[in-house]
């Protein structure tokens, strides 16, 4: 949604397009080193978990500052804080696929890294467009019918964060072969 809305968000505030476009582009330039950078990070110098919370901090921190823009605001620091939002949001892969690779049996990361990617874009692409539908409904009304699906499937997104951190441990080390 961001990379869809951002140049539109700049230019409904009262920035010309081209420096909005100008602005967008520096800033989604960012993401590309900061995924290689959060992949190494999280293959040898810190847990995945930790840099995953990291940046679902720092998104969800950009994101909100994001929301608090005006016309007040300096391109400048417009800049530095959706520099933030697209070296957290923009650029997760990073860590999701070192993991994944990691986690692939033997001699299947390619594939495996592929389908990731291949299900998180179909997901991108058809995610959006039902689910901003309903959240234009009523809980009420959206609980039942066409919306339903997507309802349950926010809750149990929400059932699955809340799990504790040792079912992803003994996971782990299921998969690395270790017994527990």
């Amino acid at each position: 949604m961001f990379t869809a809305y951002f140049v539109i968000y700049l230019v409904a505030l009262g920035y010309d397009l081209a420096a909005a476009g100008f602005l967008f582009s520096l800033i989604v330039a960012v993401a590309v080193p900061c995924r290689v950078l959060w992949g190494w990070l999280g293959s040898f110098h810190i847990t995945p978990r930790v840099v995953m919370a990291g940046l679902a901090f720092g998104m969800a921190g950009a994101v909100a500052v994001t929301g608090l823009f005006t016309p007040a605001w300096t391109m400048a620091a417009m800049g530095l804080v959706v520099g933030v939002l697209s070296a957290t949001a923009l650029s997760w892969h990073g860590i999701l696929l070192s993991e994944t690779a990691r986690l692939a049996p033997a001699g299947r990361a390619g594939a495996v890294t592929g389908g990731v990617l291949s299900f998180g874009q179909i997901g991108a692409f058809l995610g959006p467009p039902p689910s901003l539908c309903c959240s234009a409904q009523p809980v009420a009304t959206a609980s039942a019918g066409p919306c339903a699906p997507f309802r349950l499937c926010g809750s149990a997104s929400v059932s699955c964060a809340r799990a504790p951190a040792e079912r992803g441990e003994v996971l782990s080390a299921r998969l690395a072969g270790v017994d527990t």
